[in-house]
């Protein structure tokens, strides 16, 4: 059983060069309910993945983002979309958590068939071979030396298992041999790391030759640093390690954490129905009068209002009120469909879920596509916000070339770093330019009045009268779209349910918010149209801007304050955007760098994008409206109700099945006529 016969016999049979490939592959775990451990081959001179082996990770059965890649796209909408659920401030390790890429080649490279189904099937991963290694099972089904071997193998059985033990013996030999040789090294590691341990602490008892240290700080720094053992900085970066991963499965159980009050859900729910939408009220009136816009106002808000309350009876997975239940669907024990007070499905969490729930995976995909492209509309809308409000402090640039710089700033934060705590800080900046709004158009309106007469002499109007109309019909379509889009934000509502500490008191949260926005929108426009009636820009902000009216900085602060708004907003919305693509590409990459990389270039392209397509359609009005009438339209009637009706149509009353049939028709209807109108 000499080693010197093992070459000959492995040149012979292949094997060799087979067994030396894979211990270069690099396996992964297929089951993500099973805890991660490390492959021997990885051991042998693989790739050591520090996520997928890390302490938090092992106890947790799989790391964060390898539970969300076990998934079917798109997974990570939900955590993207959790960013801009309610203000983070401070709270770098949550969005540190939400913000993070996707987990990059879960299940190897899509050449060894290990790319992820796109239709809810998860395809076990495979250890990924080399396109010139042919694997044993392969070989008898060829000719050559392959063929020889299984004639031989066939007929002379005995000497197979003589070849087999000589190459165990060998390969036992080796293994012993190598294990002597890596017992001797470490041994002589450990007792030269001694034997400079011991020096160290002979020459800081000596006094180091009588001299004196300036500082005591710096005595008692350099003591620390000699009574350290050899393996501290070894246990330090591995306390570090531990510690992230902590950090990482603490955010992920936060963000999942049931336990929000109230008037925090209050809150947050009108935060974000409350958005850069609000802007464009006052053109509203404009568009369609004071009948149309009030019709326009209160019509779209009872539509919403009621989609809002389907959207969480869908989550809560029965048709009866949230309230007729005293549990909470998450902690329910009585199994749904047991009896005549169980549930009659079981408790969803996502938007997709619903979808899928409803409408099969093909449904959840052209759903999640909708939310997705209207995320990329929004990115356009911010940009032209953001030259307009710079062109009105800085006439003499073009607003073309604002838009240009401010995406030349925009890819410091978004893709060339990912800065958590700057992310943090800038999802509040929306609520406070949310508040000063409000206040500065109402405190405007009430000091200065009605000053279209001075509008109409500045700019040589006078004799278009009346500025202020009482209806138009051929501006409904327009109104349509941007009192959709300032509505819009019903792909939040499943984090705010979920977050609920009593998801039963969903109903009455939903009341009082849209009591709330309803009151502030009106009070928005109003006080903008009665203030500058037909001369109001599409942006409130603007118009009070030019007015002249009120104090030039109060003016200019409120202008920064827009700027800085939709410049946050940009950032924050383009993280979910982001994440959606990324998840695509994710397991055809196969490093953490190369995510890193691709998930730049991904935020680059999408800038570019959005700055063309903000070039080509400069109109704040018209981009939104285009995105209330084809994306909200879906997004918070068509789908609720249509969702509603195949979830519960059993057992829905006929006057609610005709409820949802007219939200169905009657918005599809709307989003396509009030498409080719505003065109």
């Amino acid at each position: 059983s000499s080693p010197l016969l093992l070459p000959a016999l492995e040149s012979f049979t292949g094997d060799f060069h087979y067994q030396h490939s894979l211990k270069n592959c690099r396996m992964e775990i297929s089951d993500p309910s099973r805890p991660t451990e490390e492959s021997p081959l990885v051991a042998n001179g693989g790739e050591h993945d520090v996520e997928s082996s890390s302490p938090a990770s092992t106890a947790t059965g799989t790391s964060v983002r390898e539970e969300e890649m076990a998934k079917p796209w798109p997974a990570t909408l939900e955590r993207g979309l959790s960013l801009l659920a309610t203000p983070h401030v401070g709270d770098a390790e949550f969005v540190d958590a939400v913000t993070k890429s996707p987990r990059f080649g879960y299940y190897g490279t899509p050449g060894a068939g290990g790319m992820r189904h796109r239709a809810g099937k998860v395809i076990p991963p495979v250890a990924p071979t080399n396109q010139n290694i042919i694997p044993p099972e392969d070989r008898q089904q060829l000719g050559g030396p392959w063929g020889s071997f299984r004639n031989l193998s066939e007929k002379a059985m005995s000497f197979k298992s003589t070849m087999a033990s000589l190459r165990g013996d060998a390969l036992a030999q080796q293994s012993a041999a190598a294990a002597a040789v890596r017992t001797k090294a470490e041994q002589e590691d450990k007792e030269i790391d001694a034997h400079e341990y011991r020096a160290r602490i002979l020459s800081a008892q000596g006094g180091g030759g009588g001299k004196k240290k300036n500082k005591k700080a710096a005595a008692t720094a350099e003591l620390d640093e000699v009574h350290r053992s050899p393996g501290f900085d070894r246990e330090k970066a591995y306390d570090t390690v531990r510690m992230k991963d902590k950090k990482a499965e603490a955010a992920k159980a936060k963000s999942g954490s049931r336990d929000a009050s109230f008037s925090q859900c209050v809150f947050n729910m009108a935060n974000i129905l409350m958005g850069v939408g609000m802007l464009g009220l006052p053109f509203i009136f404009k568009s369609a009068g004071w009948g149309g816009g009030f019709f326009i106002t209160f019509f779209f808000g009872a539509v919403t209002w009621r989609t809002s309350i389907l959207i969480g009876r869908e989550l809560n997975g029965d048709p009866r009120p949230g309230h007729s239940f005293d549990d909470n669907p998450y902690k329910s024990p009585i199994v749904p469909g047991s009896s005549a007070n169980a549930r009659m499905r079981k408790p969803l969490n996502t938007f997709p879920d619903i979808a899928r729930e409803s409408f099969g995976e093909k449904g959840c995909i052209v759903l999640s596509s909708v939310l997705y492209f209207e995320l990329f509309s929004c990115l356009s809308i911010f940009f032209v916000s953001l030259g307009d409000h710079l062109s009105t402090l800085f006439p003499e640039v073009s607003e073309t070339k604002h838009m240009c710089i401010v995406a030349i700033v925009l890819t410091v934060p978004t893709a060339l770093l990912r800065t958590p705590r700057l992310l943090s800080y800038l999802s509040a900046v929306g609520t406070f330019a949310t508040v000063a709004v409000v206040l500065a158009v109402v405190a405007s309106a009430a000091s200065a009045g009605d000053i279209t007469d001075m509008l109409a002499e500045r700019y040589n109007k006078l004799e278009d009268t009346p500025h202020h109309i009482m209806w138009r019909t051929s501006g409904l379509p327009l109104a349509l779209g941007l009192i959709a889009y300032a509505f819009s934000g019903h792909a939040i509502v499943p984090s705010i349910y979920s977050s609920m500490k009593r998801p039963q008191d969903f109903e009455k949260m939903v009341d009082i918010t849209f009591l709330i926005v309803i009151v502030c929108c009106s009070l928005v426009a109003v006080a903008g149209y009665y203030m500058f009636g037909t001369f109001v820009e599409d942006q409130i902000t603007i118009s009070l801007a030019k007015a002249g009216t009120a104090p030039q900085l109060a003016m200019d602060m409120l202008t920064w304050l827009m700027i800085l708004t939709a410049f946050s907003k940009f950032t924050l919305t383009m993280f979910p955007l982001a994440l959606g693509l990324e998840e695509i590409i994710a397991p055809y990459v196969p490093t953490e760098t190369a995510m890193e990389v691709a998930s730049s270039l991904i935020k680059l392209v999408l800038i570019a994008l959005a700055l063309a397509v903000a070039i080509f359609f400069p109109s704040f009005s018209f981009l939104c409206s285009l995105v209330g009438l084809i994306c909200t339209m879906i997004v918070s009637v068509i789908f609720p109700a249509g969702a509603h009706l195949v979830l519960f149509g059993e057992r829905l009353p006929l006057w609610e099945k005709a409820i949802d049939w007219l939200f169905v028709i009657g918005g599809s209807i709307m989003a396509v006529v009030g498409t080719i109108a505003t065109v």
